[in-house]
This record gives C-alpha cells, sequence and structure tokens, in this order.
C-alpha cells in the first residue's frame, strides 16, 4: 500500500527538534496537514504562533520575537 505516513516526513520533524533545541524560549513542531513549521514561544509574552514553510525564515521570525519581547516591547 502506497501513500503518506508519518515516517516519510522524519526529517522534518528533525528539524524542529532543531530549532526547539536553538531557541530554548519556542517549541517547535512540524504541522504534517499545512506542510510548515509552527513556533511556539514559552517565554512571559503572549505571541501568535508563527508559521513558515522555510525553516530558516522561522529560525530569523524567533529570534526577532526574542529580541522584541526582552526589549519590553510587544511583538
Amino acid at each position: 500500500m502506497s501513500g503518506w505516513t508519518p515516517e516519510l516526513d522524519r526529517e522534518y520533524r528533525q528539524v524542529a527538534a532543531s530549532l526547539t533545541y536553538h531557541h530554548p524560549d519556542w517549541w517547535v513542531m512540524w504541522s504534517y496537514s499545512l506542510r510548515v513549521w509552527v513556533a511556539f514561544f514559552l517565554g512571559p509574552a503572549q505571541v501568535v504562533p508563527l508559521r513558515y514553510a522555510d525553516p530558516d525564515r522561522l529560525s530569523r521570525q524567533m529570534r526577532h520575537v526574542a529580541r522584541t519581547v526582552a526589549s519590553g516591547r510587544s511583538p
């Protein structure tokens, strides 16, 4: 039987784990249905989850939000 299984997206899940490791104030997951990485901020501010199909762009945005929160500004 052919078709999609979660195992086919193992590399995407590994990227999500790596992003979470390198950004400890965030939890990142790979969304099978949306085909994007979704990042949830775990810090002291309410931040809308970020969604990007490009992990580098997501990482840059996560750093930007973290700097914004650290400076006391609203993200």
